[in-house]
C-alpha cells in the first residue's frame, strides 16, 4: 500500500508513453514523502470500450488507494501532485482525474514474501 492505478483510453497510446506516464506518476507519489518508495504500487490500465462524455473522447484517471490515517491536508496535496503529473502528459485529452480512496485497513489482506 499504496496502490496507484491509472486507467485511460488506449488510443492515447499513439501520443503518449504509458510507460513514462507510469514512471513519473511513481515519482510523483514517491515525493509526497508519505511512503517508503519500495510500497508504492502503480499500474496502468487500457481501456478500448468506453464512453467519456457526450462526444466519447478520450480521458485518464487515477485512483489512488490509501490505508486509513493520512490527514485531509495529505490526500489533498498527493492528490495535486499525481494531477499535475498526469496533466503534464495530456496534451488534448479532455477528461482528466483523481480520486483519493482510502482502505479501511481490517478489510486488506497482504501477502509478504517469507
Amino acid at each position: 500500500m499504496p496502490h496507484l492505478v491509472i486507467e485511460y483510453a488506449r488510443k492515447l497510446e499513439e501520443t503518449i508513453s504509458i510507460p513514462a506516464l507510469v514512471s513519473a506518476a511513481q515519482e510523483a507519489m514517491n515525493r509526497s514523502g508519505l511512503f517508503a518508495s519500495h510500497t508504492i504500487k502503480t499500474r496502468a490500465l487500457a481501456y478500448d470500450h468506453f464512453i467519456a462524455g457526450d462526444k466519447g473522447g478520450s480521458f485518464i484517471h487515477a485512483e489512488i488507494q490509501l490505508l486509513e490515517g493520512h490527514s485531509d491536508r495529505e490526500r489533498e496535496a498527493l492528490s495535486s501532485a499525481v494531477f499535475n503529473c498526469l496533466c503534464q502528459f495530456a496534451n488534448g485529452v479532455p477528461a482528466v482525474t483523481v480520486e483519493v480512496r482510502e482502505v479501511d485497513a481490517s478489510c486488506y489482506a497482504k501477502r509478504l514474501p517469507f
